[in-house]
């Protein structure tokens, strides 16, 4: 008797999982592509759905032809499934082609051709962003089927286009009459579409910025372990700085290759899109400060050289200009993400480095009081209080860039 139940339940519990995996992974869904029926022996619901699409529709043009455009799809309630494709009527095939973000979380699978975006898990989500490639110009319609739960589901919106009049005399021809409810409609989901094109910038575009904002906070840190302003009362530290100096324009070079990729291979369109300017030119104007600096820093004058004052004067100068331009290019674009958190952390990591400045003059005039002081007698052997602040500023100073840097990593823009 049990081995005959066994074999019932291994027989039919094979067939369950197979129509649970249909529930869950969306690419057996390929047969509704064109209806986007939801079969689940329910009826669907009435009411406003809690999802949006944006945009909902798209005009494309001849020189949008070929290009990315972001479609995503959000909602004030979590989802577990969807299918979304774009078309120009309710009867008309699917349009275009789909491409998944890398960037984005693994939720999303493409079937029928890539002209349809599906899920690829249960799991619950409340965004989920594409990217759509139109291949002819024209009017299209986003469109979306939800399912919230298994009896929980949404079908697809209808696309409602306007209707076309005959014409009542010669001279007029080809007049269109809309109903004041779908004309309500169209200029609400005109504004949508178009402020939501507006903000939408390529995934590529972003992390583009995150790269060059974080090489330059490491070379911030990399200019505060070897500070040439410090050189001024440490001439001992003339070889860490002469080797920070070399990294620090190496990494913002680095960061100005990212900034030009950018602007040459992306169009980007986001929110915060004038303080992205304003950063990139920045951006190239600390490459061009980092580079004087360590020019200036290769050409050290000891303390008997004759130019060692011009020397000192050029030294503040410079390390001073491209701090400055440096730090400030890292606010303008830390502004841009969401986290309000990071722009306040930066400010306190100015505060600190304004601290080892202060400190370190402190530092000099404590020990020339107390050589002074000390002269006639015997110099004791102690650790040297500037010692022990240099480390303990450069372990604060390598926790905040760090700090940062996985802020600038993981928290989103104001746009995403």
């Amino acid at each position: 008797m049990y081995n005959s139940c066994g074999l019932l339940f291994l027989s039919f519990g094979f067939t369950m999982l197979e129509f649970i995996t249909c529930d869950s992974d969306g690419s057996l869904l390929a047969g509704e592509c064109q209806r986007m029926d939801i079969n689940h022996g329910k009826p669907a619901q009435n009411g406003e759905a809690p999802f949006k699409i944006e945009p909902e529709y798209k005009e494309v043009t001849d020189s949008e032809l070929g290009k990315n455009i972001i479609v995503s799809l959000r909602a004030s309630a979590q989802f577990k499934g969807f299918m979304l494709d774009a078309r120009k009527c309710d009867e008309c095939a699917s349009a275009g082609r789909f491409h998944l973000i890398q960037t984005e979380p693994n939720n999303s699978i493409l079937i029928c051709d890539d002209r349809v975006v599906a899920q690829s898990n249960n799991q619950r989500k409340t965004i989920v962003n594409v990217l759509w490639i139109p291949e002819e110009t024209g009017v299209f319609f986003f469109r979306a089927a939800f399912v919230e739960d298994f009896s929980i589901f949404w079908l697809r919106k209808p696309i409602i286009l306007t209707t076309t009049a005959s014409p009542t005399t010669e001279s007029t021809s080809h007049s269109t009459q809309t109903s004041p409810t779908d004309m309500s409609q169209t200029q609400t989901a005109s504004l949508t579409s178009e402020a939501t094109i507006a903000l939408a910038s390529p995934p590529q575009c972003l992390q583009y910025m995150r790269y060059a904002l974080a090489l330059l906070l490491f070379s911030r840190l990399c200019f505060l372990g070897g500070s040439s302003l410090l050189m001024i009362f440490r001439p001992a530290s003339k070889m860490a700085t002469m080797i920070a100096s070399v990294f620090e324009p190496a990494s913002k070079t680095i960061a100005v290759i990212f900034v030009l990729i950018k602007l040459i291979k992306y169009e980007c369109a986001c929110e915060c899109d004038s303080l992205q300017i304003v950063f990139s030119a920045l951006t190239v104007a600390a490459m061009v400060s980092s580079l004087l600096h360590t020019l200036t820093v290769f050409l050290y004058c000891g303390p008997s050289h004759e130019l060692r004052k011009c020397w000192l004067c050029a030294i503040i100068i410079v390390g001073l200009m491209n701090t400055i331009i440096t730090t400030t290019a890292i606010f303008f674009e830390i502004w841009c993400f969401q986290e309000r958190w990071l722009p306040l952390l930066m400010g306190v990591f100015v505060v600190w480095e304004f601290m080892l400045y202060l400190g370190s003059v402190c530092c000099e005039q404590m020990e020339k009081y107390r050589s002074r002081k000390n002269q006639n007698r015997t110099a004791e052997k102690r650790i040297s209080p500037w010692l022990f602040m240099f480390i303990i500023f450069s372990v604060f100073n390598a926790m905040f860039t760090a700090a940062l840097i996985t802020g600038v990593s993981l928290v989103k823009t104001k746009n995403s």
